[in-house]
């Protein structure tokens, strides 16, 4: 008897498991087993990456069909997350993500312009909550809903530089055997969904916005599915 089928959703480390409880019940009444591990509790490990690896996998079966959904900076650990579960079946959908950069660190993979930014903003060795990184009315476009908007906000991490300076490493086999999927959610990530494209990951895209499984989870959940079954 096969093992029911799990969803894997991997929040970014800069917010919070939160980011999922719009499109965990409706992905639930498709018939899915919905797994989603707190990163939160990981940022003071010696390894971040290891942590985040070792606890998506701890959420899923051994054998288990499974989908890897990551969002925005999630994107990176999803290779190690691949390998660690281990499965031949495994479908990987990028959310509105990062692409990986095995062999570089998270502000070693950025523009000269924006690494220093976050060199700028870092305080005593951490970076300050994701919300205070733009103006308050940007939220406020994101997330016009008041309670949408306290959810996500809420109890938001200050990320270690240990984070954002670790090189994360290269991929295994069971990585290079999975299915990659790209879901472009938001303008921002167009050239990146190009990247996708140009490494033969399956695009598909919509215009929407980078928190779309919070404001529009039906949505999500359809072009979810929709992909899956391409």
């Amino acid at each position: 008897m096969l093992a029911e089928p799990t969803m894997l959703l991997v929040h970014s480390p800069l917010l919070t498991s939160a980011t999922w409880n719009a499109l965990r019940p409706h992905l639930k009444a498709a018939g899915w087993r919905v797994a989603v591990p707190d990163l939160h509790p990981l940022i003071e490990a010696p390894s971040f990456h290891a942590a985040v690896c070792a606890a998506a996998a701890a959420s899923v079966a051994p054998g288990t069909p499974t989908v890897i959904v990551g969002h925005s900076r999630a994107g990176p650990y999803l290779p190690g997350i691949t390998d660690a579960i281990g499965t031949d079946r495994l479908d990987v959908v990028f959310l509105d993500a990062r692409l990986p950069h095995p062999g570089q660190s998270w502000v070693g993979s950025l523009p000269p312009e924006r690494a220093t930014r976050l060199r700028e903003i870092a305080v005593s060795n951490r970076l300050p909550t994701w919300d205070t990184w733009f103006p308050a009315d940007s939220l406020d476009d994101l997330l016009p809903d008041p309670g949408q908007r306290r959810q996500v906000l809420h109890g938001l991490p200050e990320l270690p530089w240990n984070v954002v300076s670790e090189v994360l490493p290269a991929p295994g086999l069971s990585w290079n055997s999975a299915r990659h999927i790209y879901l472009q959610l938001s303008a921002a990530y167009q050239s990146t969904a190009q990247q996708a494209e140009e490494c033969g990951y399956l695009v598909r895209r919509v215009d929407a916005d980078h928190l779309a499984m919070v404001t529009q989870p039906t949505m999500v959940t359809e072009l979810l599915l929709s992909a899956l079954r391409a």
